[in-house]
């Protein structure tokens, strides 16, 4: 998905303004944005030098590093900050969001108009979330952020036994959102995949079981269990 953040400013610039003004007490150096942002130490050196000079940016050199930070005086510090949460920065508010919840979420992603780019200013954020936590908590946890965000945030939460069951009976929803593009928030899509796959099959294992006829024990035990019941003082014959 290209966001509205890359499009203006393109993916690499979106990407630093992101892990800077959205965290502005926050001071990394050029490697450390490099491993944020994905982008190269050489690329991030001109891009980070042009951001100081224009006052984005606070740069110090603390030892032999260089480090950046988001200039909160700079005029434009709330409009930028607010731009980038409601688009670049979407990932990780909800990531931050959701950490108070721990291992009860296995994997979580949005998916939908947000991700496809086809959003509109009135579009949920639609979240998956994959384990054991229930609705309550979920929506308890994302409370504070449909503020930030400035959108409603849509949650679905569901065990990974109920979403695989879903997809292996072909499920229209399961199957739409195991197809659609994602931003992962926890975990990934091999993590997805392989899930998927795992619960799959031992749902498979146990469908295609076979099913044996009973014994003439097993017949004799069942009927005496029944005639004992209906005969049992209370009961009706």
């Amino acid at each position: 998905m290209t966001s509205i953040a890359h499009y203006l400013l393109g993916q690499t610039r979106s990407s630093v303004l992101s892990a800077l003004f959205l965290y502005p007490d926050k001071s990394l150096h050029v490697r450390e944005l490099a491993r944020v942002t994905g982008a190269s130490p050489g690329s991030l050196h001109r891009e980070l030098r042009a951001l100081a000079e224009l006052g984005l940016l606070l740069r110090q050199e603390v030892g032999r590093q260089v480090h950046y930070q988001a200039n909160p005086q700079c005029p434009v510090f709330n409009e930028l900050a607010g731009l980038l949460r409601k688009t670049a920065g979407v990932a990780d508010v909800l990531r931050d969001a959701l950490v108070p919840l721990g291992k009860r979420v296995a994997l979580a992603f949005v998916y939908g108009s947000v991700v496809a780019g086809t959003e509109r200013s009135g579009s949920d954020v639609d979240v998956m979330l994959l384990g054991s936590a229930g609705f309550a908590d979920v929506a308890l946890a994302l409370a504070q952020v449909q503020a930030t965000l400035g959108r409603e945030v849509n949650p679905t939460p569901m065990s990974t036994q109920d979403f695989a069951r879903k997809l292996a009976e072909g499920d229209g929803f399961a199957r739409s959102v195991a197809a659609s593009p994602k931003i992962w928030l926890i975990g990934g899509e091999d993590d997805f995949a392989k899930l998927v796959a795992h619960r799959q099959a031992a749902l498979r294992g146990l469908l295609s079981r076979p099913k044996r006829a009973l014994t003439v024990e097993e017949m004799d035990a069942g009927i005496a269990a029944h005639l004992g019941a209906k005969h049992r003082p209370g009961s009706k014959s």
